[in-house]
């Protein structure tokens, strides 16, 4: 089911649709379907451009980057949380690298600000999170280095490294923490989805969102509306990914 889920959302992204349409398009012509041809290679086309622009990208993923606010100080939480969370991302070490370029920059990110949080809480306990895909090493294992080779006593690190998607994350690291609060650490545009995981299982779970792409009033210009590129299309794609996968917890298939 995890490898079904995610070579589905793969597909689902407007680069495969496009290159399926010009496929089709590419069909068309060489059964004399000119027409037909012709409008699909538009159509293609369009829907690369339009998902490749700034207005497009940010009107999809600020609603979801900013449905939390950021925890900036924890120390003025009631009741202080007794764990920093960070959900998993991307891991691959590789010899002759340190740890930082073995985790995906989305990582860094998030266990950079678990780690800020964690200096702000008293006798409170990192818990990494994320389990092996695609053949690489549990994030978790990652997390867990770059936070003790940042200072952090390893006695103070708890690894969860079972869950390769969010849900099963969220269900592992509750049986672990119990009724206890804890600060959720991901990334701004997933973090809609996590609470939604945390309320469906009953994990006390307090948002800090990170890592957020878009700014609430992005400078409006001409050049953003026809000058695509290749971040505003890893906005449309991270925002799609997002809403499928909120889609899917709504109809119980995740």
């Amino acid at each position: 089911m995890f490898a079904l889920k995610k070579a589905l959302g793969a597909l689902l992204m407007p680069l495969p649709v496009a290159m399926l349409i010009l496929v089709c398009g590419g069909i068309a012509w060489y059964l004399g379907r000119r027409r037909l041809a012709r409008s699909l290679l538009i159509g293609a086309v369009l829907l690369l451009f339009i998902c490749s622009i700034g207005p497009v990208g940010n009107a999809l993923l600020g609603p979801l980057e900013y449905c939390y606010p950021a925890t900036l100080d924890a120390s003025a939480l009631i009741p202080a949380p007794r764990y920093v969370v960070v959900l998993g991302a991307g891991f691959s070490p590789r010899k002759g690298l340190p740890v930082t370029a073995a985790l995906e920059p989305e990582a860094v990110v998030r266990i950079a600000e678990g780690l800020r949080l964690l200096r702000q809480l008293n006798g409170a306990r990192l818990i990494v999170s994320g389990g092996s895909v695609d053949g690489h090493p549990p994030s978790a294992y990652g997390y867990a280095l770059a936070a003790t080779q940042l200072g952090v006593p390893s006695s103070a690190v708890v690894v969860v490294d079972g869950g390769r998607d969010t849900g099963a994350e969220i269900r592992a690291i509750h049986s672990i923490v119990g009724g206890a609060p804890v600060l959720l650490v991901t990334s701004a545009a997933h973090m809609r989805r996590a609470m939604a995981y945390s309320a469906r299982v009953g994990l006390r779970a307090i948002p800090a969102p990170t890592g957020n792409r878009t700014r609430p009033e992005e400078p409006w210009s001409l050049r953003a509306f026809f000058l695509p590129s290749a971040s505003s299309l890893r906005k449309t794609e991270v925002a799609l990914h997002e809403y499928l996968g909120l889609l899917a917890l709504r109809l119980n298939l995740a």
